[in-house]
């Protein structure tokens, strides 16, 4: 395993540039943060007279991406185990080879689909009122998102300050978007964008209010967050779901599925 360094940046995106759906973290981080930074590493495994896989470091995340799914799965799982991660994802097959190096953990895997444009056929509730976020919205929206079951371990409630900051910070930078559906002035919906990068861009973090769910709210603000995308030169997004009810949704709107992508933790 090597360190790159910044003069490696286009060998990189070439390489990820394969499937760049499933790498859309990759290239937002790197197009964000550069390819040496505090906050973000690369490496790379070589093996017969090829780059056989790539790991970013983002924090204590960590994203595996090959080429090849007979990558050497034993040397990622020797570089994990030195870094201790909080979480490693990627494509499901390639994390399914280490996945018996770490019994504490399970695969998390979630349909990966593809928007090139918002179906025409797509409205909005009657009443809903949706609008992008400014930085004074968050505090709202992380409450919102911190209240969802579904998001119990990823917006824990004792680490929502630096949750809030961290999303406040990057909607700052221009690498984040997110809307918000209002009813009588309360957010009761919400949907974000990560990883943005020139071309595209990740759908997040979608969420309704529990009592509010089923009348079509949740899919009012990713089509409305995907048109904001558009119209700011996104040429497509990108969308986790993880069951066939969603899929349909987001079907309506005009994602298509494109295989399955996972999180072991």
């Amino acid at each position: 395993m090597r360190i790159l360094q910044e003069k490696d940046r286009e060998e990189i995106l070439r390489y990820v540039g394969e499937e760049p759906e499933m790498n859309l973290f990759f290239i937002g981080d790197i197009e964000t943060f550069g390819v040496e930074s505090e906050t973000v590493n690369i490496y790379v495994h070589e093996e017969r007279d090829r780059w056989d896989f790539l790991i970013l470091r983002f924090h204590q995340y960590f994203l595996l991406y090959s080429r090849y799914e007979d990558y050497n799965a034993g040397e990622a799982v020797e570089f994990f185990k030195g870094q201790r991660p909080d979480c490693i994802s990627g494509k499901t097959s390639l994390l399914e080879k280490i996945a018996p190096a770490f019994p504490q953990w399970k695969i998390q895997s979630t349909y990966m689909s593809r928007c090139n444009r918002v179906a025409d056929s797509f409205e909005t509730p009657a009443g809903l009122v949706i609008r992008r976020l400014e930085l004074r919205d968050v505090p709202e929206a992380m409450g919102l998102l911190s209240e969802i079951q579904e998001f119990s371990k990823t917006y824990k409630k004792s680490e929502l300050p630096e949750q809030t900051r961290r999303m406040e910070e990057e909607m700052a930078q221009g690498c984040k978007a997110a809307v918000g559906g209002f009813l009588n002035g309360r957010m009761i919906a919400t949907a974000s964008t990560s990883a943005e990068n020139s071309e595209s861009a990740m759908v997040v973090g979608v969420a309704t209010a529990k009592e509010h769910r089923g009348k079509g709210y949740a899919s009012a603000v990713v089509a409305a967050l995907c048109r904001d995308c558009f119209e700011r030169g996104k040429k497509y997004l990108c969308l986790f779901y993880d069951n066939p009810v969603a899929g349909r949704i987001y079907n309506r709107i005009g994602f298509q599925e494109l295989g399955e992508y996972g999180m072991l933790r």
